[in-house]
């Protein structure tokens, strides 16, 4: 796991904010780095955006308790994707 592709993870999920006003509230948030990293263990460049989709709605389902559509959050799987795919 590169820290570059974690920062660059990180960045994405900041913008994205899946968790909206409760943010403010998340006392140890780490602008979602637990989140990231614990992404990027599950998924690798072969992965498909599929797989991403659905361990990225998990990973951040169970940590913050938020029900995410994988409808709504493929965008962000996409994102991911050309994230560790980029050298």
């Amino acid at each position: 796991m590169e820290e570059k592709h974690i920062e660059k993870l990180k960045e994405m999920l900041m913008d994205w904010n899946p968790l909206g006003e409760r943010a403010s509230q998340i006392t140890d948030l780490n602008n979602y780095e637990t989140e990231a990293i614990d992404i990027l263990f599950y998924i690798n460049k072969k992965s498909s955006t599929d797989y991403i989709n659905k361990i990225m709605v998990r990973m951040i389902s169970e940590a913050f308790g938020v029900n995410l559509n994988l409808e709504e959050t493929k965008e962000y799987a996409i994102k991911i994707r050309r994230i560790i795919n980029k050298e």
